[in-house]
């Protein structure tokens, strides 16, 4: 681990007390307002006496209630980890310690005897010349996968046993499916690349991509190259061999495949094996709605690119950038370039021009859609085709969870306010991270005021004011009526960081 010199508070705030302006939104006048807040502020453990931290290595788990960071004893380092040491190391490797999604777990890379261990849970796995980072399962963390060096090989090690070495392993292909059941990854193996989905080699191929798995995690597909030809290769079984693939990905019900190939140098799609009549210069990424009965794809003609919904053409534009379908499926939207001029083109029906249109954007209940637009030196939201009152700055309008408000955050003049449902709320110098109550009955927010930050909500500012909140950090709804966050302030003895939890009564 490159260890630097500690930082002051100065330092620390610096780098993760840093909050960059957000975004939110409420349609019907919304007029909850908070008539009390109750706030819990709760220190994190002060520094360990006789330790002395490595600001660079704090970390906090995705739900802002663990904290970890590396630490100095004499000439030995350890992790920290809810204010308790572990075991002292010759070296702490670089990047970790890192949490689990669900927050429980830690695991970082450790150094004793000249040899490498990964420690999960204050365990030690198999020792190696070297370690990778660990990737935890993303649905429930209980699985771990990582890789260690061993002379000239590489070895892949799931929960602590190793699986096998190779010749190398692709540094970005190898991970779970997406409810955790199982994982894959590219191997080198004898001058040839090699998939590995549950521990199983598959065939030896002169290149691959990455695995991808199907919703249900019970299916694997990837493309892979052969003495320059192409071909799919679905739940191990190869398809007719290309020039070239490009996209490919399963349906949200897991049913189809979907793949696009090149012939004769046109661009055509591949569904389940049956290939599709129609030819182009170029295909976009399918795109399917939510309930995986319809699909979109962008595709180019010549020099032009049309959008594909539902097996029909429409429209003709020189680019076609986010497409997006309502929740109920049934509308879509998709923001274009013809020009210079952006576009927006709804249910069919283009809007603009505009200078710069930003992703459209749904309510929940899929009857409105919003955006944010640029003309001029003049920013606007446009919402169901009807443009709002102009600022010096607008961000992309999100809905309330019941789609009956929107806001979004404006800048006027030197100021900054959430405009929620038209009417603006106080002027503060800064407007970050707005959120909604999942009742849609609260609007909260982090505002900055006389050099200091606080949460806003509905309006009502919150008595505390911290020196920041974490870099990258939200305001995170638990319940109705009871937010978390996590700020920074400065204690007696330097840097304090403060698990605050707020509640609207």
């Amino acid at each position: 681990m490159n260890l630097k010199k500690n930082v002051t508070i100065k330092g620390i705030i610096g780098r993760i007390a840093c909050v960059a302006v957000g975004l939110i939104v409420l349609i019907a006048p919304f007029t909850a307002v908070a008539q009390e807040l109750k706030e819990s502020i709760s220190p994190f453990p002060s520094v360990v006496e006789g330790w002395t931290p490595y600001a660079e290595s704090i970390k906090f788990s995705e739900d802002f209630t663990r904290m970890a960071y590396v630490a100095r004893r004499d000439k030995g380092l350890a992790v920290i980890v809810d204010g308790k040491p572990g075991p002292v190391y010759e070296a702490i490797g670089q990047d970790t310690p890192v949490f689990s999604p669900d927050s429980r777990r830690v695991a970082y890379k450790a150094k004793k005897g000249g040899t490498w261990y990964l420690v999960v849970d204050s365990r030690e796995y198999p020792p190696y010349e070297a370690v990778s980072l660990p990737r935890f399962s993303r649905k429930d963390s209980s699985h771990v996968i990582y890789i260690g060096k061993k002379g000239a090989k590489q070895c892949v090690v799931a929960n602590g046993r190793e699986v096998g070495c190779y010749d190398g392993i692709a540094k970005d292909f190898y991970g779970f499916s997406r409810n955790s059941t199982r994982w894959a990854a590219v191997v080198n193996k004898n001058k040839k690349q090699v998939v590995i989905v549950d521990g199983k080699e598959g065939a030896a191929y002169d290149t691959v991509t990455p695995p991808l798995f199907s919703h249900d995690d019970r299916r694997v597909a990837h493309t892979a190259n052969r003495n320059g030809k192409w071909v799919m290769v679905a739940d191990g079984k190869e398809g007719p061999a290309h020039d070239a693939t490009g996209v490919f990905m399963f349906s949200p019900d897991s049913q189809h495949l979907y793949y696009c190939f090149q012939k004769d140098k046109k661009w055509r799609l591949m569904i389940d094996g049956k290939e599709s009549p129609m030819a182009h210069d170029g295909l976009g990424i399918p795109v399917f709605s939510p309930n995986g009965k319809r699909m979109s794809q962008s595709a180019l003609r010549g020099e032009k690119w049309f959008m594909i919904i539902d097996g029909k053409e429409e429209g003709e534009w020189d680019e076609i950038f986010v497409m997006s379908y309502s929740p109920d499926s049934r509308r879509t939207a998709y923001n274009t370039r013809k020009g210079k001029q952006r576009y927006m083109v709804v249910d069919g029906q283009s809007m603009g021009p505009y200078d710069v249109a930003s992703m459209p954007v749904f309510s929940g209940d899929s009857k409105h859609m919003a955006f944010a637009a640029k003309r001029g030196s003049q920013w606007f939201v446009v919402m169901d085709g009807r443009e709002e009152r102009p600022y010096s700055s607008v961000t992309t309008p999100l809905f309330s969870p019941d789609g009956r408000h929107m806001s979004y955050v404006a800048q006027k003049g030197g100021s900054w306010t959430l405009v929620t449902d038209g009417k603006e709320g106080p002027a503060f110098s800064e407007v970050a991270n707005p959120a909604w109550s999942p009742n849609s009955q609260h609007v909260a927010y982090m505002i900055k005021k006389n050099g200091a930050w606080s949460v806003c909500v509905d309006g009502k500012t919150a008595p505390t004011a911290f020196q920041g909140f974490l870099k990258g950090s939200s305001l995170d709804f638990i319940g109705p009526n009871r937010l978390r966050a996590l700020a920074l302030r400065q204690g007696k003895v330097g840097a304090e960081f403060i698990k605050y939890e707020l509640d609207i009564r």
